[in-house]
């Protein structure tokens, strides 16, 4: 009888535990922070949450950069002006819409991807995401906006996700890292999204200036008059400070482990500032039957050895420019079999995407690769470890020379983006296939000149590892 209370108390105590589990996961929380001026400010007054789940809300404080980010569930004249303003500055923001502004004005959602903005999801519904506590529900909310998108461009939505309102639940921020979406709030914002309640012009940019911070993450409403009014002069104003604009990118390859030891031992590797006027120009992606061939010419041209890392079923359909690119001295990476997330795989199944890439590369181009790139930077302490167990350096690239060059950015865009960032030991990331129109072989015949006059040679990533 004893013996029947006690698993009967322990059942009880089971059940109220795995309650309490489940109405804190749900437990729901506004966005908010304390201004602190010029200072970095508090953020939902200290709670780390969202930094557990790998969310985005603040950049480094050690560097004036400033993280633009808009919320655009529809246009009204005013979004298009912002867009003008942007390309003017050629300031790269992040927009997260929803499907009404995709089936309303297809035209500025176009000119927001053909422009090199991040296109990011804000949900289908705009519904209090806190509310939902099943995936598939929260699934169905992101697919809506993704499938729309898709629709229309042909592209993927950048793998970010503001909740509406900035109303979340732990839930939300789990079922983000799930579907792979990396959660984005803020750190400062002010109240124009009413469009029949104005803040004046003047007040408005007083604000923005007055609370300008390093690392900022700023949220704006681009239907907002006042704020299409300006924009310009705070773009203006904030580069007279020193200010760059940064892509939310920067912020989501940050790991969610401690990365320190592995880059001194040189198993991960972005640049070598020690080195000197070196530089490491690096292409993934490839092989594309003519973009590869024209930046090869471009090179070849200039006398300059880079790294190439190129995806497996590209090589299978290539397998002549990675002999090309080899035989002309370049180093030949490896950037998995299908461009997979590779913090979302099972060890095998990540083994197995680099091993069949290496295989390809040995069997059909005699090249053994030694550099590992994961798509999009992701990177876990599994993978890095597995990569390293089979013979790989783990190879990011230095975050203020991000080119961008894979959204079809104008050759203008990707030149500025190199020659405003570069510092002695960079990794510069291009792409030797881009899906649209490619800038990178155009870029390249005025950068090299530039940055040669600039003092800088051209290694590749092992030999720079190596300075």
């Amino acid at each position: 009888m004893k013996t029947i209370k006690r698993i009967s108390v322990f059942l009880l105590v089971l059940c109220l535990c795995s309650l309490s589990l489940s109405v804190s996961a749900a437990t729901e929380y506004r966005w908010f922070f304390k201004p602190a001026g010029q200072k970095q400010p508090s953020l939902l007054d200290g709670n780390n949450l969202w930094q557990n789940y790998g969310g985005i809300a603040l950049g480094s404080p050690d560097e004036k950069v400033l993280y633009l980010t808009f919320d655009a569930g529809y246009e009204n004249g005013n979004v298009a002006k912002v867009l003008d303003v942007l390309q003017k500055h050629d300031a790269k923001g992040a927009f997260f819409i929803l499907p009404g502004i995709i089936k309303h004005s297809p035209e500025v959602v176009l000119r927001m991807e053909q422009e090199g903005h991040l296109v990011c999801n804000h949900s289908t519904t705009h519904q209090n995401m806190a509310s939902v506590t099943d995936i598939e529900t929260f699934r169905k909310e992101l697919k809506g906006a993704e499938e729309a998108y898709t629709a229309l461009t042909g592209k993927e939505m950048a793998p970010f996700f503001r909740p509406p309102e900035g109303t979340f639940s732990e839930n939300t921020l789990k079922f983000c890292k799930e579907l792979g979406y990396t959660p984005v709030f803020w750190s400062y914002a002010y109240a124009d999204w009413d469009n029949n309640a104005q803040m004046s012009e003047e007040k408005a940019l007083d604000k923005l200036l007055s609370n300008l911070h390093p690392g900022e993450v700023l949220l704006l409403h681009p239907t907002s008059a006042t704020n299409a009014a300006i924009l310009d002069r705070f773009l203006t104003e904030a580069e007279k400070q020193g200010y760059r604009f940064g892509s939310l990118t920067e912020l989501a390859v940050t790991p969610s482990f401690d990365i320190t030891d592995y880059r001194k031992q040189g198993l991960v590797f972005s640049e070598n500032p020690s080195a000197g006027k070196y530089l490491a120009l690096t292409f993934d992606d490839g092989p594309h039957a003519t973009q590869t061939a024209r930046i090869l010419s471009v090179l070849q041209k200039h006398g300059v050895k880079a790294t190439f890392f190129p995806i497996g079923e590209n090589v299978k359909a290539h397998p002549e420019l990675v002999k090309m690119a080899s035989l002309q001295g370049h180093e030949i990476g490896n950037h998995t079999y299908s461009h997979c997330k590779v913090s979302s795989l099972s060890e095998e199944a990540l083994q197995g995407e680099i091993l069949e890439t290496e295989f390809l590369l040995q069997d059909l181009c005699g090249v053994t690769p030694t550099v590992f790139r994961p798509p999009g930077g992701d990177i876990s302490k599994e993978a890095v470890e597995l990569v390293n167990r089979l013979g790989y350096r783990y190879v990011l690239w230095s975050w203020r020379v991000d080119t961008r060059d894979w959204a079809s950015v104008s050759v203008d865009s990707v030149v500025n983006t190199v020659l405003r960032g570069v510092r002695d030991g960079n990794i510069i990331l291009f792409h030797d296939y881009v899906a649209g129109t490619s800038p990178t072989a155009e870029a390249l015949e005025i950068l090299i000149p530039r940055l040669k006059e600039m003092g800088y040679e051209f290694v590749t990533v092992s030999d720079l590892a190596d300075l």
